[in-house]
């Protein structure tokens, strides 16, 4: 009886081997997440027009962040 026990548990084990490894091959396995900062910077341009008495502009300024 024991021995069947043993057998018994060896089985299901192996079928939960063969389920996950036929899982994972029909869906690909988990994707590897990436970063995007680097290739995809923000970029946030503020302009300053700044005029002085005679009418002209002053002041162009555009700051990254």
């Amino acid at each position: 009886m024991e021995s069947f026990k043993k057998s018994l548990r060896l089985f299901g084990l192996v079928c939960l081997i063969v389920l996950g490894a036929i899982g994972v091959g029909i869906s690909g396995g988990i994707p590897i997440p990436t970063s995007n900062r680097k290739k995809n910077p923000t970029e946030i341009n503020i302009t300053i027009d700044e005029q002085n008495e005679e009418g002209e502009e002053q002041e162009e300024a555009a700051f990254k962040l």
